[in-house]
């Protein structure tokens, strides 16, 4: 049996990482400078020997969008998921980092009132769970995984068995591959 190749892509800047809020579930606009880094990602992605079956995207609008500009350069069709979503930030979804750090961060640690944020516990579970499906489902396959940062460090480290904190973040448009 062959084994699943996961290629992992982060999905292209946005409109909100610029103006530095937490996205979480918002949908996302891609810039002109997120389209180029996905357009360029897309390119890499072409260039090398791999065979690609598919995409499978978060079903937020930013990985969407990036998903099909891979998936009109690779000519491949895309499936949404909603379980590789980014880390839900509940009340604090829109919020200016800068202001949830000010209210929020204490002694280098984040604090969050109960019941608001997914844990880090909970976004563990989800990236696990997210990247057990991904290999049942296109078992042997080479898949492209369109997501979010955040979450793309913790279904790397659901792979290697480790926590997302040891895991590089990953910039918009960077490509990272995972063999099972």
């Amino acid at each position: 049996m062959s084994a699943t190749r996961l290629f992992i892509v982060r999905h292209g800047q946005t409109e909100e990482n610029l103006q530095r809020i937490l996205q979480g579930h918002l949908p996302g606009c891609l810039t002109e400078e997120g389209r180029r880094q996905i357009e360029a990602a897309a390119e890499r992605l072409a260039a090398m020997d791999v065979d690609f079956c598919r995409i499978v995207s978060s079903d937020l609008q930013r990985a969407v969008d990036s998903a099909n500009i891979i998936a009109g350069k690779l000519r491949l069709p895309v499936d949404t998921d909603a379980m590789l979503r980014e880390r839900c930030w509940g009340t604090l979804t829109g919020m200016p980092i800068a202001e949830a750090a000010e209210k929020f961060r204490h002694e280098g640690k984040w604090h969050f009132p109960p019941n608001t944020v997914e844990t880090e516990d909970e976004i563990a579970l989800r990236a696990a769970r997210a990247l057990e499906m991904i290999r049942e489902r296109y078992h042997g396959q080479t898949i492209i995984v369109v997501t979010h940062g955040l979450f793309a460090r913790h279904l790397i480290a659901s792979h290697f068995a480790t926590t997302y904190q040891e895991v590089a973040p990953m910039v918009n448009g960077e490509v990272r591959e995972l063999r099972s």
